[in-house]
């Protein structure tokens, strides 16, 4: 800090100015005022210079060779990174039209020359004053507006996750106590209150089998050693058992496997995250709907996995939101489906844990959702 001035150092002054002595009394008065300054010769210097050091403010010449100062603004509003910079116009051209053309530019001041130190100084003063003041109210706005729709996001995840984890909880115990206490007329009943209680515990593992693997997700310690993958064993089988969550809805769950070379995959992993992309197949399908699922092998340990339904389907502005964690849960209380929103965001994290990826592609009716397996590579941990 320079305390005689009362000015960061850290604050960074582009000036850009093609006559080298204007350019040389510019650098040296603003250094004394406190500030770091930068100096460049044209418009097309400056932009590489902005896009290196991202300065604070811009002072800048208009009439210059190579890129004028008029095209320089263009080029820097045209950056999303570089746009933010407020810009001092420092020219001879006294014209109000041209005062006029450089506002209406995108500049926060205009200077003519001959200049006055001082003045120039109380318009850089008075800019950034006015920039910080902006850039404080918007991140107090941000703040404001993000702690409440994060505690929005919370109230509604706690009370989703609260009906998550409750119902089937309740199922387990109240259906178990009923059995142990032999409250049950045959054994048929018998059977079935078993059967429940199987159900709903299955639920609460998938559940929090999910919560495991985002916790290891975010941990970057998800495992990604690729073993042999049986389609019937691996893949069909946890399918099947979820389809019969979804009896209600008589879904025709039709499996197509073009296996002609091994697949090879984590075998925890690779199988849950198909089975959430399934899942969320049957979830929006309609009743006696259909749920197609397609899977060809690569030439080494590759895939390509398709699901087809015949639901809604996803229009083109959300198919990447649907991937953001806890989406669902974000449309309120009002959507039709429940859920923690977290089936697409792990398929596709796991998928592209392996170098792969998840999208939605067109498609003329329903959903279709595209999963990659590449092929092994050199760095891949396999056996088997």
């Amino acid at each position: 800090m320079n305390f005689e001035s009362g000015r960061d150092l850290s604050t960074i002054i582009l000036i850009v100015e093609d006559e080298a002595a204007i350019r040389m009394g510019l650098s040296a008065a603003m250094t004394r005022q406190g500030y770091r300054v930068i100096t460049a010769e044209n418009g097309k210097d400056a932009l590489q210079k902005a896009g290196e050091y991202h300065p604070d403010l811009i002072i800048s010449d208009i009439l210059m060779p190579v890129l004028d100062g008029f095209e320089m603004k263009k080029k820097l509003s045209a950056d999303p990174a570089l746009a933010p910079i407020p810009l001092i116009y420092l020219t001879a051209r006294t014209a109000v039209e041209d005062r006029v053309i450089g506002i209406r530019g995108g500049a926060d001041d205009y200077v003519t020359k001959p200049f006055d130190v001082e003045e120039l100084t109380a318009r850089v003063e008075a800019v950034l004053r006015r920039v910080r003041r902006e850039r404080k109210l918007g991140h107090e706005q941000a703040r404001e507006f993000d702690h409440e729709d994060l505690e929005k996001l919370r109230r509604e995840l706690m009370q989703n996750f609260h009906h998550e984890v409750r119902t089937p909880l309740s199922n387990v115990m109240m259906f178990l106590e009923i059995v142990a206490t032999h409250k049950f007329e045959t054994l048929e009943e018998q059977k079935e209150f078993v059967r429940i209680a199987h159900s709903s515990g299955e639920r609460l593992e998938s559940l929090i089998s999910d919560i495991i693997l985002l916790t290891d997700l975010d941990q970057g310690s998800i495992n990604n050693i690729r073993q042999p993958i049986h389609p019937e064993v691996h893949i069909l089988q946890p399918i099947r058992r979820r389809i019969t969550r979804y009896d209600t809805k008589t879904i025709h769950f039709v499996p197509i496997l073009s296996i002609s070379n091994e697949m090879k995959a984590p075998r925890q992993e690779f199988p849950r995250a198909i089975l959430h992309l399934v899942d969320n197949a049957l979830k929006f399908s309609p009743n006696e709907g259909t749920v197609i699922l397609k899977i060809t092998s690569g030439e080494k340990g590759g895939a390509t996995i398709t699901i087809e339904d015949q639901g809604p389907g996803i229009p083109v502005a959300l198919r990447e939101k649907v991937f953001e964690r806890y989406y669902q849960i974000s449309q309120g209380a009002t959507r039709e489906h429940q859920g923690l929103g977290l089936g697409l965001p792990i398929a596709r994290a796991v998928f592209r844990s392996m170098g792969g990826d998840v999208k939605i592609l067109d498609s003329a009716q329903g959903c279709c959702v595209q999963a990659i397996l590449p092929d092994l590579s050199t760095e891949d941990l396999a056996y088997g």
